[in-house]
């Protein structure tokens, strides 16, 4: 995350950004009760910002992506993804459906469970070889 952070800087540095805060949430991008993202909500609506950077869509949110996109341009505000690495519609597929197995696995087991992190690792193997 602190990687993220810094990239993000960087980039709101080189293109003339004024920082207004920075928002950092822990917890996955499916889940809708996010301290940051409430935060989020509080800046735009109150029309304190008007540029929302992230590093990639997902980061924000793991769907509904548009909606997020269409709500803030209500308010004036843009939401500008920095990486420009595009994925195919598989990719994006098989990064969506390891994100619901992690939602679901996480409120069983707990998201820094090592029992998440092997089922994720056997689904990303499984679903790859399936589609080579």
């Amino acid at each position: 995350m602190r990687r993220q952070v810094e990239l993000l800087k960087k980039y709101a540095n080189e293109h003339g950004y004024e920082i207004v805060e920075i928002i950092t949430d822990v917890s996955s991008g499916l889940k809708e009760n996010r301290k940051g993202l409430k935060r989020l909500f509080k800046l735009v609506t109150e029309k304190r910002i008007d540029i929302v950077l992230v590093t990639f869509k997902d980061r924000l949110t793991r769907f509904g992506f548009e909606y997020l996109k269409y709500f803030f341009r209500k308010f004036d505000v843009d939401i500008v993804c920095i990486s420009n690495e595009e994925k195919s519609p598989l990719e994006e597929l098989l990064d969506d459906f390891v994100s619901i197995i992690i939602s679901f696995t996480g409120r069983i087991y707990g998201m820094r469970s090592h029992k998440v992190k092997k089922l994720v690792n056997i689904v990303k193997k499984e679903m790859s070889d399936v589609w080579k």
